[in-house]
């Protein structure tokens, strides 16, 4: 669970804010909401019942707050959302109340205070991160005296307050604002010098706006996957020489993923959020029988048994039969045996990493696995273990390794393949061509030539990112993975917490620049030049699309051989044997001039079609059949006479009525019925009449 967090946030709403400044379109209220919608946008997405947000607004139209009764100097402050998990009901009734006021009354350091008393109802003595955000343009009154006692409160409370200005002068940023009226900088002076005194954060608001464009990691309080015993040597033969100790496993890294969508239905005529009604799904099981209505019967999922895969043939489990094969296994972590740290193959890591620690109560577990973990380190060596993390699961095998930074140690863990899981293939060798004889070919078309491997040299060597300025002098190497971010699952992220808070808006916010930055060549790197000398090199030529459709008559090939040629003798027979008829019907259908020519053929591939399903022993020949039917099918539509197939499949349909019947159940899974609009546009069967094709007498 994470650590609970209370945050106030208060926001200056006198009419001063409606000021546009330094070149901005936005009013200062408009360029501080874009901060304070993606601050509260991001701890509603994070949806943790553990944040709680409260907003104050100071120099409103009127007064609301629950000291404004006792001392008039809490007046024009209002108390816009008090504290509470924020969700879609609460933006849109704080969407309704972020406005511009007609008021200049109103202190801010009273506001401060009214944020502080909330932060201490709400959290009495409990333990809390207590923030303060205090947001304003630092123009009109801010009343100091007894500012001390604030501090003072402030740090009694632990509350991290940050400051945020409008135009407020920052070096380090490199922001500094002309011409500023002396009230503003007296206020902003003494507003620094309260964040001074109570160790918070002073800034101009322009920075936060620019840093909440990189996007932040979700931090999460890790939940143990494995809690038992560490077993080194074997404890059921030699109990008194296997050294045992207590540990905890945690995820060390985890894969962030995009939030999912859900389906909902809208009840009502208005596409509104609060029209919407979750779809609950409903799921039933059928099994074919002809002689029930509708071709089919549902069946209870009590009533289904798991199938394994035989070859082609299904092998039904039982239960009862699952519990008598069940490879038992007990909840542990046994370490195998050792292997150099060399000989580990990075490529042999499945899953992301996990670390291992001894358990906190014991100071015995501690200072052994401490020792361990030591001993590794010193004999560069990687532990391999088989753990189980509970019982009955299957076993897995783990790559153990020694991790020791100054303020922790640890191992860390990631899984092994079995030898099932590793697939060897061999390929030819890139630089070397042999000849059937074994003889070495010196040149060849597939061997590269020096001036191609120059050429390739080059390119690699003009898109090395270290020859970027900067990368070799000390300073941080371009492409951090604390820099790159996933653009699949920030940007749906960034659209969400836009469309939460303009849903009426027409248009999408545009990609977040740093999300982008990876996708092109650095600026830095200029491989134009060392590119075209490649295609040059490596004779690079483009071919042309392929065009679509069926092309009637010849076409010269781009290689200059004819092809036709050798198949002159088959062509000219006109015959479609039984051991080669998919490419002898293609061959034959592109030597038509004409498409009405194809009638023949089609009427032999019904004809091998038909004889294949005869001669086929049970259904071990139905896969075969299919796909000439696959192929008959795709020819005539390409060649625009599905009548004539349309015709052969009706003509198949009662041709397989009788023993053959189960073939017409592979014809029906494939789709290979009668021919839609969607295929041909001078079809006109409907999908009813497609459906009772399959299904009907």
């Amino acid at each position: 669970m994470a650590d609970k967090q209370a945050t106030v946030y208060i926001i200056d709403l006198a009419s001063s804010m409606n000021q546009t400044r330094s070149g901005r379109s936005e009013s200062d209220l408009d360029y501080t909401l874009k901060y304070l919608w993606d601050r509260i946008t991001t701890t509603v997405s994070n949806g943790r019942k553990t944040d709680n947000i409260a907003v104050v607004g100071f120099r409103t139209d009127g007064s609301d707050n629950s000291l404004v009764q006792s001392d008039d100097n809490y007046r024009n402050i209002s108390v816009l959302s008090p504290m509470s998990q924020f969700l879609m009901p609460q933006i849109r009734e704080l969407q309704k109340l972020l406005h511009l006021s007609d008021s200049e009354d109103g202190d801010g350091i009273s506001a401060l205070v009214v944020a502080i008393d909330i932060i201490e109802k709400y959290c009495k003595k409990l333990k809390y991160i207590r923030n303060i955000v205090f947001l304003t343009n630092g123009n009109g009154r801010f009343d100091f005296d007894g500012i001390d006692d604030i501090v003072q409160q402030i740090k009694d409370q632990g509350i991290k307050l940050t400051i945020l200005g409008v135009e407020f002068d920052d070096p380090e940023f490199g922001f500094k604002e002309e011409d500023k009226p002396s009230s503003k900088a007296e206020n902003e002076s003494a507003l620094k010098r309260l964040c001074d005194d109570c160790d918070g954060v002073f800034g101009t608001i322009a920075e936060a706006i620019e840093e909440i464009q990189r996007p932040r990691i979700k931090k999460t309080r890790p939940v143990p996957s494995f809690r038992g015993c560490l077993t080194i040597g074997d404890e059921s033969s030699n109990p008194g020489s296997a050294l045992i100790i207590d540990v905890e496993r945690y995820p060390r890294t985890m894969v962030a993923k995009p939030p999912s969508a859900s389906s909902f239905a809208i009840i009502s005529e208005e596409a509104s959020n609060e029209n919407l009604q979750k779809i609950r799904n409903t799921r039933s099981y059928q099994v074919e029988d002809e002689s029930a209505p509708g071709q089919s019967i549902d069946i209870d999922r009590e009533d289904m048994a798991k199938g394994y895969l035989y070859g082609r043939t299904i092998v039904p489990i039982s239960a009862e039969d699952a519990e008598i094969v069940k490879f038992e296994t007990f909840a542990s972590l046994r370490i195998i045996g050792f292997i150099p740290r060399s000989s580990f193959d990075r490529s042999f890591s499945l899953s992301n990493s996990n670390m291992i620690v001894a358990s906190k109560v014991n100071d015995k577990a501690i200072m052994a696995l401490s020792s361990f973990i030591h001993a590794l380190y010193e004999l560069d060596s990687i532990a391999v273990g088989r753990l189980v993390l509970k019982d009955d699961k299957p076993p897995t095998m783990i790559a153990i390794a020694p991790v020791i930074e100054p303020e922790y140690e640890c191992l860390v863990d990631v899984q092994l393949p079995f030898a099932e899981d590793i697939r060897q293939y061999k390929f030819a060798p890139l630089d070397t061509v042999k000849t059937l004889t074994g003889k070495v070919l010196e040149k060849h078309r597939l061997i590269p030539t020096q001036e191609l491997q120059e050429a390739m040299n080059d390119y690699i060597e003009a898109m090395d990112l270290t020859n970027i300025e900067g990368a070799n002098d000390g300073s941080i190497p371009f492409g951090q993975p604390d820099d790159i971010f996933s653009p699949l699952l920030h940007r749906i992220q960034q659209v969400i917490r836009s469309r939460a808070t303009n849903p009426d808006e027409d248009f999408l916010p545009d990609i977040n620049p740093v999300l982008t930055s990876y996708s092109t060549v650095p600026r830095e790197l200029d491989p134009e030049e060392e590119l075209t000398r490649l295609r040059q090199a490596a004779d690079i030529k483009l071919i042309p699309a392929r065009a679509k459709g069926k092309k009637v008559g010849k076409d010269k090939p781009l290689s200059g051989l004819d092809v036709s040629k050798l198949l002159e003798k088959r062509i000219k027979s006109g015959r479609i044997s039984f051991g080669n008829p998919i490419p002898e019907f293609r061959q034959m259908t592109a030597s038509l001039k004409q498409k009405d020519d194809i009638e023949p053929f089609v009427q032999q591939m019904g004809g091998v079609i038909k004889g294949i399903i005869k001669d086929s022993a049970a259904d071990l020949q139905y896969g075969r059949a299919v796909e000439c039917l696959k192929v008959l099918r795709e020819e005539c539509i390409a060649m625009e006479v599905f009548e004539l197939y349309d015709s052969f499949i009706k003509e198949l349909k009662t041709y397989t009525e009788g023993e053959r019947r189960d073939f017409w159940s592979r014809v029906r899974k494939e789709r290979l019925g009668l021919v839609l609009p969607s295929e041909d546009p001078r079809s006109t069967l409907s999908t009813e009449e497609s459906g009772k094709f399959y299904y009907g007498r």
